[in-house]
């Protein structure tokens, strides 16, 4: 593995704990080397609750992962979300000091810190600051303002932040089990990553990822995150639901509805029946498909309502010209889609993580995006800093052009 850099992903989620482990090559090339998964203990609604509990999750999840991977790991990249996330829009202007009037890199570096000049609460603290355009001189709608002329400067930006508690019982497990938090990443912003195209994300696209306890959004348009949010509600909640309406074990619920669960109602037949299994023996039992999908469309509905009224109260400006895409094990639930279509008013679809070298294609589902994704950004970070700490002889030579091209993508989630 010689002049590979070695990266590992960590989704703590509340019902499935996973770690992926991978490499890149010197010309950039990313390579899955491992990836195993362990049942979540310890964790509610995405948060931590239990820190002996999950650490006994995160260490075995890693020691196995290491040991197929052959590597022994120092650093971790962790996935956050949930309700506790908020997206700030902010701006910063500033003046451009340079005689011919020309924007620097360093120029874009202090409107961006202007725009992060805000009070900031103290139980709260800053996960990205995610870049959506430039202003120079009232011309709007710039991506990349290197080597253009102008006296004013300004860059609008998403501040994404995050409550300190849960960052930091995220830190102190990982710390606890001998590793180092290399960065923590928006889950949904991970998603995107292996989920959606940048002509997706040009044309304006809304990410949902129906997770166990939490559900997480990120909304797209010109190519850049305008809304991040989520709700403390997922397949979870509609697993409870099945229990309590059927009077079954969790356990029972969970396999109900999996096997004939239904979430859409309108799609589903009055003839069609289904086997109610129970306990001690008995056996089982017919009910209408429909009866249950009765049980598990409101709280689905109630989810994707929830966020649908966050992302109308933000005002976001543009149209969703890419629709929603839903990832996550919640979305594998049938009838999703047509419901979230319907709320939305948009046309749905299930999202698809990319083929990456190494990977099995069984990985190749909605229920991996995240931690594929927290693998996929640190190796597009990798790749950005090999390439701007080449030679100082090839810096000098390099076309103004290829600097400025490779700062596009910086720019994005620059923080």
């Amino acid at each position: 593995m010689a002049g590979e850099k070695m990266l590992m992903g960590l989704d703590i989620g509340s019902s499935r704990t996973r770690c992926v482990i991978g490499s890149v090559s010197r010309d950039g090339q990313l390579m899955v080397d491992s990836i195993c998964e362990h049942p979540s203990e310890g964790v509610r609604a995405g948060s931590i609750v239990n820190i002996e509990q999950t650490l006994k999750t995160i260490q075995t999840v890693i020691n196995e992962a290491e040991l197929q991977a052959g590597a022994e790991m120092n650093e971790v990249i962790i996935g956050i979300g949930g309700e506790n996330i908020v997206g700030i829009a902010s701006t910063g202007v500033v003046g451009i000091n340079s005689k011919d009037q020309e924007i620097k890199r360093e120029d874009i570096f202090r409107s961006l810190e202007v725009a992060r000049a805000f009070e900031l609460p103290q139980d709260r603290e800053i996960l990205h600051t995610l870049v959506q355009d430039f202003q120079i001189d009232g011309q709007m709608g710039i991506k990349d303002p290197i080597d253009m002329l102008g006296h004013r400067l300004e860059s609008r930006v998403l501040i994404v932040t995050a409550a300190s508690s849960m960052c930091q019982n995220e830190r102190k497990c990982i710390q606890r089990s001998g590793l180092t938090v290399q960065r923590l990443v928006l889950q949904s912003l991970a998603d995107s990553e292996v989920v959606l195209s940048s002509e997706e994300k040009e044309m304006g696209t809304i990410l949902i990822n129906i997770g166990s306890g939490i559900t997480n959004m990120i909304a797209y348009s010109n190519g850049a995150p305008v809304y991040t949010g989520g709700v403390n509600l997922g397949g979870e909640a509609v697993t409870n639901d099945i229990a309590y309406i059927l009077n079954k074990t969790r356990a029972a619920a969970e396999q109900i509805k999996c096997e004939s669960g239904h979430s859409y109602v309108p799609s589903v037949s009055s003839d069609d029946m289904i086997l109610i299994p129970q306990v001690g023996g008995l056996p089982s039992i017919k009910m209408p498909k429909k009866e249950l999908s009765k049980v598990i469309e409101p709280r689905m509905a109630e989810i994707f309502s929830r966020l649908q009224s966050d992302l109308e109260k933000a005002q976001i400006q543009g149209s969703f010209g890419g629709g929603v895409v839903l990832v996550g094990g919640g979305a594998l639930l049938s009838g999703v889609t047509e419901l979230a279509s319907e709320i939305f008013r948009l046309p749905a679809r299930l999202g698809f993580p990319e083929a990456i070298g190494g990977l099995d294609r069984s990985y190749i589902s909605p229920q991996y995006t995240t931690v594929l994704g927290l693998l996929k950004s640190e190796a597009r970070k990798v790749r950005e800093t090999g390439t701007s700490s080449k030679s100082r002889k090839e810096r000098v030579h390099r076309k103004e052009g290829g600097a400025a091209s490779k700062l596009r993508g910086f720019f994005r989630t620059l923080f």
